[in-house]
């Protein structure tokens, strides 16, 4: 080999290894792509990003294909428009300005949104036969649109969905839009919107039919969970009602109400087949778990939903806790009409070791319950109890026949996930000394709590406690188990179980004949499972007769789990009208009163 063919060898590898190191320096770095968006904030920000993300393609491999991120460059101004109209603004300024760094690219978009669109004309029309419906024109008025607001395309569309779903809870099942159309008119700064809802005829509940392994059941048993009858308007509400009604009795795995709109007649019924698969007829849950109020506990539940061939329910709960153990047991006959007309006989051993007290109690009762209406539950009772207390220097046995009636309504918008709603609960009790009874007394007990959404993700929650107690005898004559006190995860988070209230001359906490509890929550969803609360609690446990009320006061944090059987909480809480501050977690599960 020639002096001269070797060195030209030399110089081509040179070449090309030169070559090859400019390329892979050209797309080596920079290997990340930062969008920064300036001008828009909330929603609109949220909006922006969104659009913005990067397309499939411009990162390859931790390389960044230079070409198409200046093609991509190009049609930010595009994307941020229609991200922002949305929102109403349809003549912004916009400019997306890419710089490139040692470690990576960063485009600058800088918005300025101009003027907002306004509403220039709104037509909201009704018509067929549910146009002069009160009902439907007050949602109707309820339009989240008005003259001169500012086009929120998400309003729009949610106050179209609104208003149909109206119409087809009246029961205007071929309710449509015969006309929805948004004109903008960008250079003027306004937008007209025509909107015709046509409501269609008006349907209603046809015959009910039952379908599944249903040899156990009567009809008229059945019959006893449909909360609408043959005729009633047709609403799928009242399809879900009874849906829950089913499930909630415990008997079936399956529930399926199906509308039979191919077999609607020119009567414009719908017949309804209603579809169940009944669950086991016995049903046995071991359980074991940690509450703040009760400690350690393990449990056993155990259900007969048919004895002896009859649809009567037998059931007995068992818990074995640190500070608690019961037995209870029960056995319901339903009666006629409404599916909660029960006739129920408890009987229970309860025991209670706190350190505010200890109490033994056995008790049977005869409850006649009564369903009043759409969440509405009534009854009338009559227990006898013996009870064997040690509270204070205090240590009596009572014997008490107490007659007394309860009420409880529950309305909540999602019965799994509520955002919105109330439930309270009020009871009447009480004994006298001729009738089977040592002590003669009366009692006025009421509780309810409420819910109510401020945006898409906060809710505030608040809650009442309070009652009363009329008594011809010595204080010390009540029982512990109708005393009052505070503390504890449905009352003043931060103390402990009934650990707080008026004391006697030793200092050991006796209880009051008196209560009333408040707390204020406000809680932010972050997910559909997640979501963080903050707190406030105060409450008083004291006497009639005394001249000052004490209020003990908690304050904390929260974290809640979403789940099928309520939320799941656990809450770090402070209290903050004790000299000796300490944070106490206190753990729960459902909705609390």
């Amino acid at each position: 080999m020639s002096l001269r063919l070797l060195r030209l060898k030399i110089l081509c590898s040179l070449f090309c290894v030169l070559t090859l190191s400019l390329v892979t320096t050209a797309f080596a770095l920079p290997s990340d792509v930062e969008v920064l968006v300036t001008g828009v904030k909330g929603a609109k920000k949220e909006n922006v990003e969104a659009a913005l993300g990067l397309p499939p393609g411009i990162v390859r491999d931790g390389q960044v294909d230079r070409r198409w991120l200046l093609r991509f460059a190009e049609q930010i101004p595009g994307l941020v428009e229609k991200a922002l109209q949305p929102f109403g603004y349809y003549q912004s300024e916009i400019n997306a300005d890419l710089k490139e760094t040692a470690e990576l690219y960063r485009i600058e978009v800088k918005i300025i949104p101009g003027p907002p669109v306004r509403i220039r004309k709104l037509s909201l029309r009704l018509t067929g036969p549910g146009a002069d419906k009160a009902k439907l024109r007050k949602e109707r008025s309820l339009f989240p649109l008005k003259l001169k607001d500012v086009l929120r395309h998400d309003y729009y569309d949610e106050g179209k969905k609104t208003l149909l779903l109206k119409a087809v809870d009246l029961g205007y099942l071929k309710a449509a839009y015969t006309k929805n159309q948004i004109t903008v008119y960008p250079e003027e700064g306004v937008a007209d919107i025509e909107l015709e809802v046509a409501t269609g005829a008006r349907y209603r509940f046809g015959a009910v039919s039952f379908e599944g392994s249903l040899d156990r059941f009567d009809e008229s048993f059945l019959r006893r969970f449909i909360s609408f009858s043959e005729g009633d308007v047709f609403s799928h509400r009242e399809l879900h009602r009874s849906r829950i009604n089913f499930y909630q009795a415990s008997r079936f795995d399956e529930v399926l109400m199906i509308p039979r709109m191919d077999l609607v007649a020119e009567d414009l019924k719908v017949p309804i087949d209603v579809k169940l698969t009944p669950g086991p007829q016995q049903r046995l849950r071991p359980g074991i778990g940690y509450g703040t109020n009760t400690g350690g506990r393990v449990s056993l539940n155990y259900q007969n939903t048919q004895v002896m061939d009859r649809p009567d329910v037998y059931s007995f709960d068992l818990l074995l806790a640190e500070k608690a153990k019961s037995l209870i047991s029960r056995y319901a006959i339903p009666q006629k009409g409404h599916w909660e007309n029960n006739l129920i006989g408890p009987f229970a051993i309860i025991q209670e070791d706190l350190d505010s007290y200890e109490t033994q109690i056995v008790y049977t009762e005869l409850e006649q319950t009564y369903g009043l209406g759409i969440g509405k539950t009534g009854a009338l009772f009559l227990r006898y109890s013996r009870e064997d207390s040690d509270i204070g220097t205090d240590d009596n046995i009572s014997h008490l026949l107490t007659p007394g009636v309860r009420y409880y309504q529950r309305t909540y918008d999602d019965p799994l996930h509520p955002r919105a709603g109330y439930q309270f609960r009020l009871e009447l009790r009480g004994s006298h000394d001729k009738f089977l009874s040592d002590t003669t007394l009366g009692q006025v007990l009421g509780a309810g709590s409420f819910m109510w959404p401020l945006t898409q993700r906060f809710t505030l929650h608040t809650r009442v406690e309070a009652a009363t107690t009329f008594k011809d005898d010595s204080f010390s004559e009540i029982p512990a188990s109708l005393r009052f006190f505070v503390g504890g995860d449905s009352s003043v988070r931060g103390y402990a179980y009934k650990s707080r209230g008026p004391e006697d001359d030793n200092g050991d906490v006796i209880g009051g004949d008196s209560l009333l509890v408040g707390s204020i929550e406000t809680e932010y969803s972050l997910t559909d499972d997640w979501g963080l609360a903050l707190f406030y609690d105060m409450g008083s446990a004291f006497n009639n007769d005394a001249e000052d009320i004490t209020f003990i006061r908690g304050a904390g944090v929260g974290i809640r789990r979403y789940t099928p059987i309520g939320p799941i909480k656990i809450d770090f809480a402070n209290r903050i009208s004790e000299s000796h501050h300490g944070v106490r977690v206190h753990l729960s599960i459902g909705f609390d009163i």
